[in-house]
């Protein structure tokens, strides 16, 4: 199941390489991003209201995308925020919000995440990819505990 998760978690939203964004891992398709505002100033460009980004067959959506670039107008970091869900036709996560940061190499997920792999769900208080290791980190909510639900192969199909 980690072996699918980290596989799944290399997709998760906007698994970024220093020059350029990606939805899916070593996609070479354009990067569609569609809202009902964007506003460009200096090197932040934030789009809002019913964003959606896609790539291929994989699709983020969330209220809000907010992309810090460097000097040489690459992708520094990028924040999705309010209702984030990302789905590649077979996985989905949601969650509140979700950053990638591309000094630390990483992409968090926080807020009431939900991660979904067929029938297989995990729910968590935030989950961090690292990108370069492939280390998928569950954290729990204060209070909470991290819950997964695992189906084998001798459960029947629903």
């Amino acid at each position: 199941m980690f072996k699918k998760l980290s596989l799944f978690a290399i997709a998760i939203i906007l698994s970024i390489g220093p020059s350029h964004a990606q939805l899916i891992a070593s996609s070479d398709e354009p990067i569609d991003i569609t809202g009902d505002a964007a506003e460009f100033k200096d090197n932040i460009a934030v789009w809002t209201g019913s964003v959606r980004v896609v790539q291929g067959e994989a699709v983020m959506t969330a209220e809000r995308l907010e992309a810090r670039l460097n000097d040489q107008r690459e992708f520094q970091s990028i924040v999705a925020l309010g209702s984030v869900r990302y789905s590649n036709g077979k996985e989905a996560i949601t969650g509140e919000r979700a950053d990638y940061d591309e000094l630390a190499r990483t992409i968090t997920i926080s807020e009431n995440v939900i991660v979904t792999q067929g029938k297989q769900v995990m729910t968590a208080g935030a989950v961090t990819y690292w990108i370069d290791t492939g280390k998928i980190k569950f954290a729990p909510e204060p209070g909470k505990r991290i819950r997964g639900i695992f189906y084998t192969g001798k459960d029947k199909q629903i």
